[in-house]
């Protein structure tokens, strides 16, 4: 199992929750946003703790100021102040401009952590961008160029994936096997495990699986997931089957 802490470098809070969530063993893994305002004290920290086998790239192309000034100046993903403002998510197409855009503002985020002296030990995305059919191939293309190992799945467990979905879903994570960058066979947040659980199917038949994260601090200062803000993440992950054997994606447990 890897449980991932999702948005390391969104905010010092969030860099602070996610460290809080290694060390109490409730996350095995975390990935970076490299365009976000905690981006470099997040990368401290990964020094600081030797958390190179730990830590992959969560790309961006919706929210916060983009690294290129190419994709600055794209109206199909950012606002007239040159700031992520979010895509047409029924999108299937892009231009070919827009596509060596994206490309070009993706490799510049994971150059940024690379620079940093992290290796990567995969990527996702935030708001799961690289799920969507026009990015895709994009983010595929530029983990094998780049050398990042794997690539995160699109969910494919729990309930309310509708039967249209189930079937993209499939085809995308298939095409990541076939690329050889799926790590894992399924990926989920925690309540799609619990429901995987409540529905007694085992993990051994379902082999390797990610569970999400999103670790930050409630008013009261307690560590909960974003997510699911009115439950501590300790609950959560305690429900977790087999939450000692969580590793990396380097399949590297946290000690």
């Amino acid at each position: 199992m890897i449980i991932n802490g999702d948005d390391f470098g969104y905010s010092s809070s969030v860099n602070r929750a996610i460290l809080q969530a290694f060390d109490e063993g409730l996350i095995s893994s975390a990935t970076l946003m490299a365009n976000m305002p905690g981006f470099e004290e997040a990368c401290a920290f990964v020094h600081e703790r030797n958390l190179f086998g730990h830590v992959g790239a969560h790309l961006v192309l919706s929210e916060g100021e983009p690294l290129t000034d190419r994709m600055r100046r794209c109206r199909r993903f950012c606002d007239v102040s040159g700031r992520f403002c979010g895509f047409d998510r029924r999108a299937f197409w892009l231009s070919t401009l827009e596509r060596h855009t994206v490309s070009a503002e993706l490799r510049a985020q994971i150059d940024r952590c690379r620079r940093e002296g992290l290796p990567l030990t995969h990527v996702d995305s935030h708001n799961h961008v690289h799920n969507d059919p026009a990015i895709g191939p994009i983010v595929n293309t530029l983990a094998r160029e780049l050398r990042v190992p794997y690539v995160r799945l699109a969910r494919n467990c729990g309930a309310g994936i509708s039967f249209p979905r189930r079937v993209y879903k499939a085809y995308f994570n298939k095409r990541l096997e076939r690329a050889g960058l799926a790590r894992t066979g399924y990926f989920g947040d925690v309540d799609d495990y619990l429901y995987l659980q409540r529905h007694r199917v085992p993990l051994a038949e379902l082999g390797d699986i990610e569970v999400m994260t999103h670790p930050i601090f409630d008013d009261q200062g307690g560590l909960v997931d974003g997510l699911a803000t009115d439950v501590f993440l300790r609950e959560l992950v305690a429900k977790l089957d087999g939450q000692s054997s969580a590793v990396s994606y380097a399949g590297v447990r946290y000690a």
